[in-house]
């Protein structure tokens, strides 16, 4: 039997009993082998972790931009590079 497709999923756990699934379906190309793809897979499901902390500190500084009033400067200007950086960063497409 030959693999030509590899399907990985994950489950994450968001605490207060909600969960997020998060999966990918990727062919395997010629010339690759099962283990290479699914090592794909993984690296880019992972990367999605909805329990990111570098997710968590992008919404963090959201959260200070919409209200900006009650932050100081610094705070503003620290979530403001937060923001562009997290943006820069952005996954368009498959990292592979």
């Amino acid at each position: 039997m030959k693999a030509t497709k590899i399907i990985y999923k994950r489950l994450f756990n968001l605490g207060n009993y909600q969960n997020e699934e998060i999966g990918i379906e990727l062919e395997i190309e010629e010339g690759e082998t099962a283990a290479q793809v699914l090592a794909k897979a993984k690296q880019f499901v992972n990367g999605l972790n909805p329990n990111d902390a570098r997710k968590k500190e992008y919404e963090q500084a959201v959260q200070i931009l919409k209200d900006k009033d009650h932050y100081n400067y610094k705070y503003v200007q620290d979530a403001l590079k937060t923001v562009d950086s997290y943006k820069e960063e952005e996954i368009d497409e498959l990292p592979f």
